[in-house]
């Protein structure tokens, strides 16, 4: 390691040489399986017409906040009007409930009097705050252009010490497919009761994590080599004093740790941070590590807490010690603590949900969080701060009380040539009998590598009710998680990705001995097999349909199927070189080891397929991956490549979308051939024999 400008340069090397052999065995903390989540005997099944009107993709996610000691505050994304959102409290103890505004991301002040959110949509979104007792509710920022959260804006929300003051940071970025130097990010401090706002600070990069602690700021400054025409990626963490005088690196990270997510203690001596230690180019695990601040000009090291199992979101308690965080692993993310003396890990929650947001109270006694299960129902819980006495406080159903939904099973199962175990999640057809073998829709969630389970379909990506849809035509659904994730231990990057450049087949090794153990178990039938995938997934699903026989119908959602092809196209797009991002994935650029990009190309590979496949691809202008025109892009090419060889196949490109549909005629029109694709190959199939 070495010091320079008062900062430290983290540059750390992969896994030593004994993670690659053959006999390596993870270390993976055991988690039970959840229980099912079981069935519900509605009246109102979910047809097509009901999911596309209710079907509105958003990257806006539940969050929830201690206001006090015995009141929470939180907000939802409202999914069947037009609103943005509401933001509630609750007494823990009454369980009494009351809307305070609308809005989203509450942020309550330190002293729990004030609360800042957000208001509006697109140009219109800006920062407001309101009196806890629900008065003074009022703008305060007026940001050209709206705070957007996504492609047109980054944000962030903070109060200071005192509870006088917000920092907000924001950003004007550009659409993420127009690669140019982004704008500079601006930290603005705000009067809460003149409204009065000054800049103190003008960053060169993204501005993520943003807190205070004391009279200190703290965040991550992020810059992504393709936004600044450089092949490298550079993330810092920063104290900057409140005044805006004196700006601090604490830590400087060659790569890309995307999750860094500090957070400093109660008494601000130590910062905890979430980063991969051992993949320094690209957080794949996340582990916790911990870094006295006592002399923050010359930290040289970091303590690692964790390894071998992926966590996200530190949070400190008050009690000494002790931090939270959630674990990725298989269906649903759990909260654990660890103790930062000793490392040890306790496993907080249990249930079938998807922990999407958590808090520590005050007084650091009890434990609140809102989840998701895979019926779109958002469940409020709280427990004493080692998860006893676990109390729903609420269940928040945005959808309607009488749908006729299945049963939901978190699953596990081996692969033979992985040490751990593989998990996912089954969806049983409505009215299952058990015994009877059903046809199984496979759906490949994307995102890739470090990417997780998300509760929404390949489709329309925007609800788990997607999956409910197939099950309610008789289908099974069977969602994977993939090695390729993290969540299983580091070997699935270690060897498959980093050594052999196999994530994909091998992420298809576990998805194929998943489909097995459904057949085994009497589920699935051999015979009515179908697959979905999405981004990531759907370049595993052109990887099935090209590799194997055994399944009879395939959709392929906006993917890649070579990436030789869209690296070299992305630099001729973007007039810049690979960034070592890239390079460091595959082993070098295309030109040096062309084989590392094609060994999982379905392109490549694609002699000989037979399995029917229908494409659904966006613009790659406007954030699709490989499609575009249709002649051009990968997607296209395999296209081509299976319909000389009289494969049964379609390629629909819809070109005023980008990655995700979101115009409702076209989600229309996928989800319709999507149906019409699924039911032609699977209903007329002859069923299994006995």
């Amino acid at each position: 390691m070495s010091i320079y400008n008062k900062t430290i340069s983290l540059v750390l090397a992969v896994f030593a040489g004994f993670y690659f052999t053959a006999g390596y065995a993870a270390n993976i903390p055991y988690q039970p399986l959840t229980p099912p989540l079981p069935a519900i005997a509605g009246k109102e099944i979910i047809t097509p017409e009901w999911l596309l009107s209710h079907s509105t993709p958003s990257l806006d996610k539940p969050s929830i906040s201690w206001l006090n000691k015995n009141t929470l505050i939180y907000s939802f994304p409202l999914k069947n009007n037009n609103q943005i959102g509401h933001i509630e409290t609750i007494n823990v103890i009454s369980h009494q409930h009351q809307l305070l505004t609308d809005g989203l991301t509450p942020v309550p002040s330190s002293d729990g009097k004030w609360i800042a959110y957000t208001k509006g949509k697109n140009e219109n979104l800006q920062l407001w705050v309101i009196q806890s007792n629900g008065l003074n509710n009022k703008q305060i920022s007026h940001i050209e252009g709206g705070l957007n959260g996504y492609y047109r804006h980054q944000y962030n929300i903070a109060w200071s010490a005192d509870s006088k003051k917000i920092i907000l940071s924001h950003q004007k970025v550009g659409e993420y497919w127009e690669h140019h130097k982004q704008a500079e990010s601006k930290i603005d401090v705000i009067d809460i009761v003149s409204g009065q706002s000054h800049e103190i600070a003008s960053i060169d990069g993204s501005v993520k994590y943003l807190s205070a602690n004391h009279n200190k700021i703290f965040f991550v400054k992020e810059r992504l080599g393709f936004d600044y025409n450089v092949e490298e990626d550079h993330e810092w963490i920063e104290s900057l004093d409140i005044s805006g005088k004196k700006l601090t690196t604490i830590l400087h990270f060659s790569g890309l740790q995307q999750w860094l997510s500090p957070t400093v203690s109660p008494d601000g001596k130590q910062m905890a941070i979430n980063y991969d230690p051992d993949v320094p180019f690209y957080a794949i695990i996340g582990s916790i590590g911990l870094v006295d601040l006592n002399n923050a000009n010359q930290i040289t090291s970091i303590k690692c807490l964790t390894r071998e199992i992926n966590l996200a979101g530190p949070k400190w308690s008050n009690k000494k010690h002790l931090i939270y965080a959630l674990r990725l692993f298989g269906g649903y993310n759990q909260i654990y603590s660890i103790d930062t003396i000793t490392g040890q890990l306790n496993q907080i929650t249990h249930a079938p949900l998807d922990i999407l947001s958590y808090a520590v109270s005050p007084d650091g006694r009890q434990l609140a969080w809102i989840g998701e299960d895979v019926h779109a129902k958002y469940t409020i819980r709280i427990a004493n701060s080692d998860g006893s006495k676990t109390e729903n406080i609420a269940v928040i159903n945005p959808y309607s009380n009488n749908l006729a939904l299945s049963e939901v099973r978190e699953i596990e199962w081996k692969t033979i040539d992985y040490p751990s175990p593989i998990r996912g999640l089954l969806i049983l057809p409505l009215n299952y009998q058990p015994g009877k073998k059903y046809p199984l829709i496979v759906d490949i969630h994307g995102g890739g590598i470090s990417a997780h389970i998300v509760f929404y379909g390949g489709l329309l990506t925007s609800t788990p009710l997607e999956w409910q849809l197939w099950a309610a035509k008789g289908y099974a659904v069977f969602v994977p998680e993939l090695r390729s994730s993290g969540s299983f231990g580091s070997l699935a990057i270690t060897r498959d990705a980093l050594q052999n450049f196999d994530d994909v087949n091998c992420d298809i090794k576990d998805v194929n001995s998943g489909v097995d153990y459904l057949i085994d178990q009497g589920i699935a039938d051999a015979n009515r097999l179908a697959v979905i995938g999405h981004s990531a997934g759907s370049e595993r699903a052109n990887w099935l349909a090209v590799t194997t026989h055994r399944y009879k119908v395939v959709i392929s959602h906006d993917g890649s199927a070579d990436h030789l092809i869209e690296t070299m196209n992305n630099e001729v797009v973007n007039n810049n070189s690979i960034s070592k991002r890239v390079a460091h994935f595959f082993g070098g650029t295309p030109q040096e080891v062309p084989q590392n990009y094609t060994k999982n190309s379905s392109l490549t590979h694609s002699a000989g397929a037979t399995t029917p496949i229908l494409f659904l691809a966006g613009n790659i202008k406007l954030g699709g991956i490989g499609g575009s025109e249709f002649d051009k892009g990968s997607l296209p090419m395999l296209y081509h490549a299976l319909k000389n060889q009289g494969v049964e196949t379609d390629y629909i490109y819809y070109p005023d979308e980008g990655h995700v549909f979101e115009k409702p005629a076209n989600q229309q029109d996928m989800l319709n051939r999507a149906i019409i694709w699924i039911d032609k190959y699977l209903i007329g199939a002859k069923e299994e024999t006995p």
